[in-house]
């Protein structure tokens, strides 16, 4: 699965995508959470879910070419941006599967309460697996990498119910 000190550009690149995907991934379960109590129709869950991850990303990549372009004292090149947005982008992965279960919630196929309870636990799964892969290629044991899957989904877990736990 993992080696120890794997390197490399293909690494880096695999880490960088590991770390987006977790940040995706509290987005969406905040997101969820927020929205769980009073929940909108599921084609504007969808939509709430798209436009959130869309702003978050774009203002992120905004601030990442700013401050490229400090730190060289040059306008990124296309090729920097465009390198940027996709690397920035990668967190929209945590949100497709949500998404789609709120979609095909609003046609009717299955409730809007089941479209919530799934797109949780695809998430926290996610979350285990973004979290096992970046500390796998960080060049940490499986053992590490598994634990630290796992304690990044428990504590997904304990945030997801920390509202039942506190309104009984």
């Amino acid at each position: 699965m993992f080696r120890k000190g794997h390197g490399g550009l293909a690494a880096a690149t695999a880490g960088l995508i590991a770390a987006r995907g977790v940040y995706g991934c509290i987005v969406v379960l905040s997101l969820l959470l927020a929205l769980e109590d009073h929940p909108p129709p599921a084609f504007e869950t969808a939509l709430l879910l798209a436009a959130t991850l869309t702003g978050i990303v774009a203002a992120e990549a905004f601030a990442s070419l700013i401050g490229q372009e400090a730190e060289r004292g040059r306008p990124p090149t296309w090729g920097e941006r465009r390198r940027t947005a996709a690397e920035r982008s990668t967190a929209f992965s945590a949100a497709v599967a949500p998404i789609l279960f709120f979609v095909l919630a609003g046609f009717g196929l299955f409730a809007e309460r089941l479209a919530f309870t799934l797109s949780r636990w695809v998430t926290l799964i996610l979350l285990f697996v973004f979290c096992c892969a970046a500390r796998g290629l960080s060049g940490r044991t499986r053992t590490n990498a598994l634990l630290t899957g796992l304690a990044a989904a428990a504590l997904g877990v304990v945030l997801a119910n920390f509202k039942s736990l506190t309104h009984g």
